[in-house]
């Protein structure tokens, strides 16, 4: 491997890097960069998750990232919501094998050497509310609260929940994960989401939560 390449790849102090990153290493040479990209990929130094994406590999990898992390690299500006967000949160029993997420663009989905990663499109308007950042500095990700999980959920998939009840049957959320969770961005939510008909189910939550409903 090219010694500058290989320099390159022990310095980066992130886990993904892109073409545009590469680019800095042979600025005005690109058959020479494009001839060492090849190499690693055949060497496994570089694993490629999309085009013009990259996981560096061993023995140059600091840390596996996880899919959280490779989700926003590989389509963004993005969030992991629905039930990847709800597992990430501990509100769903049942592992994810699927990164999913939300996107204002259109809806994608890839194959990866790392996983399977689907995107689906939400609202454009105010697309971040309730989500958060997490991770390191280096390794950052977003991920949507619970109750912006559950929104996204209901509008891509138009469930017909009418409130609590339907929504733990459904996912199999805790009703008392429900009464516990913090109410702010629900309500923020269930005034503020694009979609008129989320609203509406949002604010039949809230109905519920401050009744104290319970499953028999």
């Amino acid at each position: 491997m090219d010694a500058e390449f290989e320099q390159f790849l022990i310095n980066w102090p992130m886990s993904v890097l892109k073409d545009t990153d590469l680019a800095t290493v042979f600025p005005n040479e690109p058959a020479r960069r494009y001839a060492a990209v090849n190499r690693a990929l055949k060497k496994k130094s570089l694993i490629r998750l999309r085009r013009s994406v990259y996981v560096i590999g061993k023995p140059f990898q600091k840390n596996l990232p996880s899919a959280y992390q490779l989700a926003h690299a590989i389509y963004g500006p993005s969030y992991i919501s629905f039930e990847s967000a709800l597992s990430y949160h501990q509100w769903i029993p049942e592992a994810v094998y699927t990164t999913t997420c939300a996107t204002a663009k259109r809806a994608s989905d890839f194959d990866t050497p790392l996983g399977h990663f689907t995107y689906k499109h939400v609202p454009n308007y105010l697309c971040y509310l309730g989500v958060q950042r997490l991770g390191s500095e280096s390794e950052a990700f977003l991920v949507a609260h619970p109750w912006k999980a559950i929104a996204d959920h209901y509008y891509v998939y138009t469930r017909n929940w009418q409130g609590l009840k339907d929504i733990h049957l459904d996912l199999r959320i805790e009703i008392e994960d429900m009464l516990e969770a913090d109410r702010t961005i629900l309500q923020n939510l269930s005034e503020n989401y694009q979609s008129s008909k989320v609203r509406v189910f949002l604010r039949n939550i809230l109905g519920d939560l401050n009744n104290g409903i319970k499953v028999n």
